[in-house]
């Protein structure tokens, strides 16, 4: 009877140490099923390499990124008036010859069409004329000047001869004008040089924007034969509203696109501000540069354009928004701890989030997190949640 009991003893306890092994065990094997690969302790998370490297997660750091607020204008590009040109000209003429085509390049000084006039040739020789006479009433006035200091001649007409050259004087240097108007060079001229033909050249290097006239057509002096953009300073001509122009300032920056191309930002800053609201519409014009002037060979004058003024810009401390896990109204990010070649380990930490803007949202909490921390910016939702 005793060695019964003490058999049974035996077995009770071998039975009690064989039951909870394999509880243990089967806790164990729940435990590396639940965790999917991935191990999670409290607030740390552990992936496998080959989990890191299949669902494409990614690492970034926190950096400073510019806040600001968006003020949403239009316009259009744009010249100064100085780099425009509409040529006429001061004498009228048959177009003679001309070959110009819209869009092509012209150099300033380079002839853009000839015109053909008899009233030239009359030009011309009214101005050899009274050249050829000046020159005879300068030799008088000279030699009444000299006779009149040495008591020879009367002063009356000393007087005279000098009215005389004067009045020729003035005529010739009126003719030489006149001639310049139509680009002939008066110290060119002579009676061999005389022609019913003149050259009307570009004034400023540019693009021809328009032609108006046709060969063999009579070209008034009223009508504007061509006109001339230059594009070497292009610039912005925006409209604010009213309500917002105590906002804009000069130097702020002003981000635009094409209405056909607006995934191509382009750059400029505010240059001028406006002084006057137009009473139509209650904007006011800002006037912008383009911050890289290579941009200049994309826009042709006129174009409209959609722009943002940013305003009150500052930089803050933040992170892409992709980081940030939201837990019931909480916001977590995970930290790298530590990786090797077979896992990578997170810390799950709280962050206080600010603004949000272009894809990046401000870290407030910035003092909680390491300087050089790593943080996983894709692929946290998963994990987190």
């Amino acid at each position: 009877m005793k060695f019964y009991k003490i058999t049974l003893t035996i077995l009770t306890v071998t039975l009690i140490f064989f039951t909870a092994c394999g509880n243990d065990k089967q806790k164990e094997n729940s435990s590396t099923v639940e965790s999917n690969n991935n191990e999670v302790i409290e607030n740390i998370i552990t992936v496998t390499a080959e989990q890191f490297s299949t669902s494409e997660m990614k690492l970034g750091k926190i950096t400073n990124q510019s806040f600001s607020e968006k003020i949403q204008v239009s316009g259009m590009m744009d010249v100064p008036p100085e780099y425009k040109a509409a040529v006429s000209v001061y004498y009228g003429g048959t177009v003679k010859n001309i070959h110009l085509l819209v869009g092509q390049n012209v150099k300033k000084g380079e002839t853009l069409f000839t015109l053909e006039n008899p009233q030239y040739i009359e030009m011309q020789q009214n101005y050899l004329n009274a050249q050829a006479n000046l020159k005879y009433l300068q030799s008088e006035y000279d030699r009444q000047k000299t006779l009149l200091k040495e008591n020879i001649a009367s002063k009356k007409k000393y007087l005279q001869a000098e009215a005389d050259y004067l009045t020729v004087l003035s005529e010739v240097e009126a003719l030489e004008k006149k001639l310049e108007l139509i680009n002939v060079s008066p110290s060119k001229l002579n009676v061999n040089l005389m022609t019913t033909e003149i050259a009307v050249r570009s004034p400023i290097a540019g693009n021809i924007a328009k032609v108006n006239i046709t060969k063999g057509e009579y070209l008034d002096p009223n009508k504007i034969a061509v006109e001339i953009i230059s594009t070497e300073h292009i610039h912005l001509e925006l409209n604010v509203f009213e309500k917002d122009i105590s906002k804009i300032k000069k130097g702020q920056t002003i981000k635009f696109s094409l209405p056909d191309s607006k995934t191509e930002v382009y750059e400029a800053e505010v240059f001028l501000v406006g002084k006057t609201v137009d009473p139509t519409d209650r904007t006011i014009n800002i006037h912008g540069h383009l911050r890289n002037e290579k941009d200049k060979n994309n826009f042709i004058p006129g174009m409209y354009i959609q722009a943002e003024i940013l305003v009150d810009e500052a930089a803050y401390p933040s992170i892409s928004s992709d980081a940030i896990v939201n837990v019931d109204d909480e916001y977590f990010v995970l930290v790298k701890d530590s990786s090797n070649n077979d896992d990578y380990t997170f810390t799950k930490q709280l962050v206080k989030v600010g603004k949000t803007i272009n894809g990046y949202t401000e870290i407030i909490n910035i003092d909680e997190f390491k300087k050089d921390s790593e943080i996983l910016i894709k692929g946290a939702f998963n994990l987190i949640h």
